[in-house]
């Protein structure tokens, strides 16, 4: 039996917002607009840069068509890289968790929809990219979360078979992440990291964790209940 895991990255493995304010707020300013707060992005993140872009810009009264945002993407993202991550963290007992489930024999991803080169600059930056055997990013595929086909692409490229024993999990902070897992069939976790549970909690997923300490005992009690369920179906008795 195979196991297989998949992180989303930003507010779930790393907090990057003030290297992604910086950016945003330098490209802002280039177009004379005022800058926004880290409140404002946080509440802007989840589908990919060229939405932030977009708005970002709509936060400022602008509302710019496909081909001017394509631009506007562009150049946030040459000011995102620009930073070097300077000020992007990882989450508290995150890497022990990661090197200790890869120990374990968990094959990891990672599942964002950041693009894909800066999620690999970052995790290269950090030191943990020996860690994931697939790294994907928005523009990896012809899909982003919350469609399930995302996480099919990078279990497909791990080696995941559908209807076999494996067993296949994803971690995220946002209804994308869990809504992609359920399209997908696998299991979700959500993750609240030094911000109010209350809207992981109300994303139904299968667990909720506010402590990377506490992953390991989430993923047991869901392999556990399906394994129960497995044997309750076959006419065993746990």
């Amino acid at each position: 039996m195979a196991k297989f895991i998949m992180f989303d990255l930003d507010g779930t493995l790393i907090d990057g917002i003030d290297d992604i304010l910086f950016a945003m707020n330098g490209l802002l300013a280039a177009h004379g607009h005022a800058p926004l707060i880290r409140h404002d992005i946080e509440a802007m993140l989840g589908d990919g840069t060229w939405m932030l872009t977009k708005r970002a810009f709509a936060a400022r009264g602008q509302t710019p068509d496909d081909a001017t945002l394509d631009e506007l993407n562009g150049d946030f993202n040459t000011r995102y890289g620009e930073t070097n991550y300077a000020d992007t963290r990882l989450y508290e007992n995150a890497e022990n968790v990661l090197r200790d489930l890869k120990a374990d024999g968990w094959t990891i991803a990672l599942a964002s929809n950041k693009p894909e080169a800066p999620c690999k600059a970052i995790l290269q930056k950090l030191g943990i990219s020996d860690l994931f055997t697939v790294i994907a990013g928005g523009d990896s595929f012809d899909v982003k979360k919350p469609d399930g086909r995302f996480l099919r692409h990078v279990l497909d490229q791990l080696g995941h078979t559908p209807d076999s024993n494996d067993i296949a999990l994803m971690v995220g902070d946002h209804a994308n992440d869990v809504n992609a897992a359920r399209a997908a069939g696998i299991h979700a976790i959500a993750v609240a990291l030094e911000v109010s549970d209350g809207r992981a909690r109300s994303l139904g997923a299968d667990a909720v964790i506010t402590d990377y300490r506490d992953l390991i005992n989430a993923m047991e009690t869901i392999i556990s209940k399906d394994n129960t369920s497995s044997r309750a179906h076959k006419g065993f008795t746990s």
